[in-house]
């Protein structure tokens, strides 16, 4: 009767420990197949991570209430912050929205539906961004949002810039076809007005004379805005140019103060295209001056003339190189166009600084 206890006891016990050794065994597969998932789970994690990093598009993923929870490489170069910076954030904190300052996931999806071109101000630098947004799903419930978007500022200023210099061109074409027309009667005109000089109209023929000039310094203007800019380099000496630019300036010159600082040197441009960029700027200038203006020369790497006036200052800066654009009563808005046709020819730049006490044109070489 023990005999048959005991053997069913250890029979019991032997159960007990098969058992225990089988569940030892599903647990180790188990754990193993745990590591091989989660490695394959961190390896899958590292993969889209690499991708997000990779991608020529900004990625911005948020939860329900709109915090940013991923910011990808490409985000962070379009923001310029980090993107431990940016978790955490209201989405619509980092992209400076009004409408999307606290907003939900649902909200900002709702707000970009189809797609959005927005302006962004990312530290004074306007930026465009095409933006679009969907909703991340989770078991047919929604858990956030995912935004991509693509800085297309560059494009969009070669866009503006081609559609510029389309409009331009039909501009230019119609201006030097009028331009024609008149030069040809003008100069029948000139030749034969100093012929009603008797001696007591000499005050009339002179104003006459004057205006006809003018006609044709306009007309001048707009055949050199529409015709092909040649560059024909050669050794310049900046006091022979500054002569000769102060020469072609003598009328404006004696109705004001003219302060020169020309420091001697030579270097390599083409001439006739760097004086008349210089005489208009220094025209406008005069035009512009209280009562001095001041006309420097030096070499700092490159060649640097700058001109600098004591007037009132320029209103409009971002539009004075546009063709025919002018706030002078009697202006013809190319002036300054044609100074930035030719500085581009000479492969050169200019700036321009202004306030309420004076403007600087400053034209590197």
């Amino acid at each position: 009767m023990m005999d048959d206890k005991l053997k069913n006891l250890q029979r019991m016990f032997e159960t007990v420990l098969d058992t225990s050794r089988k569940i030892e065994n599903s647990y180790n597969e188990l754990k193993g197949k745990f590591e091989v998932l989660e490695g394959k789970l961190e390896r899958n994690r590292k993969y889209l991570e690499n991708i997000l990093r990779s991608i020529d598009s900004g990625v911005c993923a948020v939860d329900l209430e709109g915090k940013i929870t991923t910011f990808n490489r490409k985000a962070t170069l379009v923001f310029n912050i980090s993107e431990d910076e940016a978790k955490g954030k209201y989405f619509g904190e980092v992209f400076a929205i009004d409408k999307l300052e606290y907003a939900s996931a649902g909200n900002i999806v709702e707000f970009f539906k189809g797609g959005k071109k927005v302006n962004i101000n990312v530290e004074g630098e306007l930026k465009i961004l095409d933006v679009s947004a969907s909703l991340v799903l989770e078991e047919s419930r929604e858990s956030g949002a995912v935004i991509v978007f693509s800085d297309i500022t560059q494009v969009e200023k070669l866009k503006e810039e081609s559609a510029k210099r389309e409009k331009l061109a039909v501009i230019g074409q119609m201006a030097a076809s009028i331009a024609h027309d008149i030069k040809n009667p003008l100069a029948s005109i000139e030749l034969l007005v100093p012929l009603l000089d008797d001696g007591a109209k000499k005050d009339i023929v002179e104003n006459i004379m004057v205006s006809i000039k003018r006609i044709n310094n306009i007309i001048n203007n707009t055949l050199l805005f529409t015709k092909t800019i040649n560059y024909t380099p050669e050794k310049i000496d900046t006091i022979e140019l500054a002569n000769e630019v102060k020469l072609e300036l003598m009328t404006q010159i004696r109705d004001a103060k003219f302060v020169e600082n020309i420091e001697k040197f030579e270097f390599v441009s083409d001439k006739n295209l760097l004086k008349s960029a210089i005489v208009n700027v220094l025209s406008n200038a005069f035009d512009a001056a209280r009562s001095s203006v001041e006309f420097k020369v030096y070499r700092n790497k490159k060649a640097v003339f700058e001109v600098i006036d004591d007037g009132e200052g320029i209103n409009d800066l971002d539009k004075i190189f546009e063709p025919f654009y002018t706030d002078k009563k009697n202006g013809t808005g190319l002036g300054l166009a044609i100074v930035r046709e030719a500085i581009d020819v000479l492969n050169g730049k200019i700036e321009v600084k202004t306030s309420d006490n004076g403007t600087i044109f400053r034209i590197i070489l």
